[in-house]
């Protein structure tokens, strides 16, 4: 059965990611999808001041990441109340499989995972199953 379509032009979209060339590719592939509305930042501390500057809809965030990691960044996202929406979905470029920091990304309320290096149709299921209906 065919999901229905995701109007991606409504969407403001935030990756985070510290490394540039994956960034680069992230954007890219969000791109291809048809979101056109991006941010970057290159660490959880620019993506917290990112969200108060310009709430996103969507964030595609790293785990591994300095100073401030992944999980550090949507813990503090979670309990912000200074922000338009700390609900935001949020999803998790990961290389782990490791039990306890997939248990503790879903204890903070992580909305999903897409593996490393990230493909357009991982991207976009992951994105569309989030995004549908919004």
């Amino acid at each position: 059965m065919d999901r229905p379509q995701v109007n991606y032009d409504r969407f403001r979209v935030l990756v985070i990611e510290d490394q540039p060339f994956v960034r680069r590719t992230i954007l890219q592939i969000m791109n291809q999808i048809g979101f056109h509305d991006l941010a970057e930042a290159g660490d959880g501390e620019t993506g917290m001041e990112e969200c108060r500057r310009s709430p996103p809809d969507l964030i595609v965030c790293d785990i591994d990441m300095k100073p401030v990691s992944g999980l550090q960044f949507l813990e503090r996202l979670r309990g912000s109340d200074d922000l338009a929406n700390p609900r935001t979905p949020v999803v998790f470029l990961t290389n782990h499989t490791e039990s306890e920091i997939v248990k503790r990304a879903m204890a903070l309320g992580v909305n999903g995972f897409v593996v490393k290096p990230p493909t357009f149709a991982s991207l976009k299921d992951r994105v569309d199953r989030l995004l549908v209906g919004r």
